[in-house]
Formats: structure tokens, C-alpha cells, sequence
């Protein structure tokens, strides 16, 4: 409880007397307003269901993480690997996870490279493989997309060559492969063919024995129950994740590699 506040003249104010009059307000005006949370805890970000399809394990990058080796991820995708709507560089999932797994596995040396570019259909991002991919030798390729191509009414056969491309691409490099589904928002499933590019991702993921990380489930998941109110999970644009989605983003990657490293 606050004591009581200065003394101030009544009568015609002098300089001194608005001063007073200031200090007084600021002490009786109470707590500032507490800001809206940006983040929830780690709990919150598990899902009942399963969160992974991973048929393989990632052998180079388990080998790396189990050995105190030097690993190299490229995040590639679009804006939600950039990360649109974070409130910080830093707060994008590909910076997240490698600070949790730097923090799980203190003798590697890890790197994220986030190559996510705004706007990206497959099409582009297989465009830019050797540059953004081969040419950094990662160990591990976590690779995002589908959302664009849905909301941009690509054709989802066109779509579903273009990703088995790419695949075998890197599956020839030698580089271990995560795939990512789009991200459940209200502008995405607003698309009208966009369960076709969820589940062409995991046909794909299932074909080539690559691990697919479920994101449209995890998301639906966290938007349905309401787990993280009031923290929103999509920006005011309907479409780009907040840092709270991106903290969960990077949450299940870690926990997954996590696994992988102790098999």
C-alpha cells in the first residue's frame, strides 16, 4: 500500500506547484498496465497426436549431436521460416532452435542457416538449391513449403513433382531431410484445395522415407483447444505465426532431434 502523497499549495500555481502536482499523479496512479504475453511456456507446445512421421532416423545429424560434432541445418522455406511476423530475427524458429540445441548439446558446435524467403513457391526454392543448400554442405535440410502454392492455386500434381525433385536432390547429396507442412491459419485453409498440399507433403515424406514434421496438425492442434490464450499463435494478417508459434515451431524440431541423437 502506498503512504500518502506530497503536499501540494492550492491558489494560483507556481512552477514548483505543477511539479508537485506531477510527482503526486505518478505515485497515486498505480501499476502500469502488464503488456499482453508474446510467449507461453515450453509445456504447452506438445500435442496428443503424433507430431513427427519419421519412418528414418537422421543419421548424420544424430551422429553430430551424439558425438560432439560440428552441425549445419538449413532452415529453407518461405516467410514462416524467415519469420514474418516475429517480433525479432532472433525469435524465428530457425534461431530457437539452434539455441536449444545449443543448450541440449554444449560440445557441438551448431549452426542454423535460415534460408527462408518471403513469398517462395517450391518452384523457387528448388530454384535455389545449390546456392542456399548445397553450397553450405549442411547435415540436415528442414525444408517448409506448401503453403504458398495453395494460396496461390498451384496445381497440386505440379506441386507433388516439383517437392520429389527436390527430395532426390538432396537424398543424393548425402544430407539428412525433415520436411514441413503449412502452417494452420485462416488465410491457408481459406485456400480451397489446401488439404491436398498437406497430404501430398506426406505422401511424398512416406515415398522417400524422410522425416515430415505435421505442423498443420501441431498448429490446429494448439488454435483448437485455446491452450495459449490470450497469446495469439497468427499475426492480424491471418497467416504468419508469432514468436509464441515460432517458440513451439522450434520446441518440437529440438525435441525431435533430441530423440534421433539418443537412438
Amino acid at each position: 500500500m502506498r503512504g500518502p502523497g506530497p503536499s501540494c499549495r492550492t491558489g494560483k500555481p507556481t512552477s514548483t506547484d505543477i511539479l508537485c502536482l506531477a510527482v503526486a499523479a505518478l505515485l497515486w496512479s498505480g501499476p502500469p498496465a502488464a503488456a499482453e504475453p508474446t510467449v507461453a511456456p515450453d509445456r504447452l507446445c506438445h500435442v496428443r497426436t503424433p507430431a513427427f512421421d519419421s519412418p528414418l532416423a537422421l543419421p548424420r545429424t544424430a551422429a553430430a549431436l551424439r558425438d560432439g560434432k560440428a552441425l549445419t541445418v538449413v532452415a529453407l522455406g518461405s516467410s514462416s521460416t524467415q519469420g514474418f511476423g516475429a517480433t525479432a530475427p532472433e525469435k524465428a524458429y530457425p534461431a530457437q532452435l539452434a539455441m536449444i540445441l545449443g543448450q541440449h548439446f554444449p560440445r557441438s558446435p551448431i549452426t542454423v542457416l535460415n534460408r527462408g524467403v518471403g513469398g517462395d513457391t517450391a518452384d523457387k526454392m528448388l530454384a535455389r538449391l545449390n546456392r542456399d543448400v548445397f553450397a553450405a554442405k549442411p547435415d540436415l535440410v528442414i525444408w517448409q513449403t506448401g503453403t504458398n502454392d495453395a494460396i496461390r492455386l498451384a496445381d497440386p500434381v505440379h506441386f507433388m513433382a516439383v517437392l520429389n525433385v527436390g527430395v532426390r536432390l538432396i537424398l543424393a547429396h548425402g544430407i539428412d531431410l525433415m520436411l514441413m507442412d503449412p502452417q494452420y491459419a485462416p488465410r491457408y485453409v481459406a485456400a480451397p484445395r489446401f488439404r491436398d498440399f498437406v497430404e501430398t507433403m506426406r505422401q511424398v515424406a512416406g515415398e522417400h522415407r524422410v522425416a515430415l514434421f505435421r505442423r498443420f496438425e501441431a498448429t490446429k492442434a494448439w488454435t483448437e483447444d485455446a491452450r495459449f490464450s490470450p497469446v495469439k499463435l497468427t499475426t492480424t494478417d491471418g497467416l504468419h505465426p508469432t514468436d509464441a508459434n515460432y517458440r513451439c515451431t522450434a520446441v518440437l524440431l529440438a525435441e525431435e532431434l533430441i530423440r534421433a541423437a539418443a537412438e
